[in-house]
């Protein structure tokens, strides 16, 4: 929507006649003023006559029914509270106008609503944990970062992780032009659980597919095999003596057998702070991975729910995580320390990340 220009001060419109009577030309007052429009010179001379005092006359049309009493109302409630419903704002101004009128004052004033974010709930323990960690790594430098690995796991489930499709066809034009984006299949969906690990030094694992433990009473993944996956990759993956490891807080992680295998493999593991999923970049390349799937194959969206098509997300999960570009992971790793000054900046609590 075009937004009108604000009107010229009396003083200003007053200035532009008298130098038209005194013989300025329209394009040497422009010279004068080049921020005003030709155009607008020209109207302002035209319509001096009917002006008193340098006051534009009324405009034409309805008179607005929100007065700026009601503007200023509606602009502190929102202040006051940001996500204040839209009954709300049209209460604070006695249902005098519709919703419509308060979308228009809105757009005005550059203001639209946003879709909060997921974030862990956090408690004053956390933060001071945050915090802790981040003034630990503060003096990091991007070298230091490098020689970090990231490490995590990541469930790809059918249907998770599609990016929506944008068109310049409206809504209602969609299905006839062919335009519509197709939903997965509802219900349980075939998926994996898989691990990976990734370092700034552009060096990083295949998408190691996780199974449960058949003798666990619930038969998933336990401390004994991610202590198993520690003892097969971490000695081949961290040959460097500088490398640092990085692992979450999960009880599969922090049971003892695991502790005790990163002690006897002599690996030096990274203090890491709880409820702290976005200060891990690994979790950005979870949605690149997810992403990456459907453009490697699009019809695994529409398969059988079976153990061919769990095969074929499996192998088509590993291609993409290959595929995706040692930029990233760079990019990545050198985003840790605006991560750290985030979290001191904010005192903990939640960031951007």
């Amino acid at each position: 929507m075009v937004t009108r220009s604000k009107d010229l001060t009396p003083a200003i419109r007053e200035r532009i006649c008298e130098l038209h009577a005194i013989g300025w030309g329209y394009k040497r007052i422009h010279t004068r003023y080049p921020y005003i429009p030709l155009s607008t010179i020209r109207y302002t001379v035209k319509k001096e006559s009917e002006r008193r005092d340098g006051v534009s006359k009324p405009r034409s049309g309805r008179p607005k029914k929100l007065t700026e009493a009601d503007k200023g109302r509606v602009l502190n409630a929102i202040h006051g509270d940001p996500k204040i419903t839209a009954e709300d704002l049209l209460a604070e101004v006695d249902h005098k106008v519709k919703y419509r009128s308060i979308q228009r004052l809105l757009n005005t004033e550059n203001l639209r609503k946003w879709r909060c974010s997921w974030r862990p709930f956090l408690k004053e323990e956390h933060a001071l944990k945050h915090l802790r960690w981040a003034f630990r790594y503060r003096h990091f430098t991007l070298e230091d970062w490098a020689r970090v690995f990231w490490s995590d796991e990541c469930t790809v489930e059918r249907g998770i992780g599609v990016r929506r499709e944008w068109t310049f066809i409206r809504p209602k034009d969609q299905p006839k032009e062919g335009q519509c984006q197709g939903l997965p299949s509802r219900g349980k969906q075939v998926k994996q659980m898989f691990w990976a690990a990734f370092s700034g030094a552009t060096r990083r694992t295949g998408l190691i597919p996780l199974f449960g433990d058949p003798e666990a009473e619930r038969t998933g993944v336990t401390g004994l095999v991610i202590e198993d996956l520690y003892r097969r990759i971490l000695p081949i993956l961290l040959m460097n003596q500088d490398s640092i490891f990085q692992y979450d807080n999960a009880p599969t992680h922090t049971a003892y057998v695991v502790r005790n295998a990163l002690a006897e493999m002599q690996i030096e593991a990274m203090e890491w702070p709880p409820y702290s999923p976005g200060l891990n970049p690994i979790e950005n390349l979870w949605a690149l991975l997810k992403a990456k799937i459907y453009e490697l194959r699009p019809d695994l969206l529409h398969m059988r729910n079976n153990d061919t098509t769990k095969e074929i997300l499996v192998a088509t999960a590993q291609q993409a995580w290959d595929e995706l570009e040692i930029r990233h992971l760079e990019h990545l790793s050198e985003t840790m320390p605006h991560r750290v000054e985030a979290i001191i900046e904010s005192q903990g609590w939640y960031t951007p990340y």
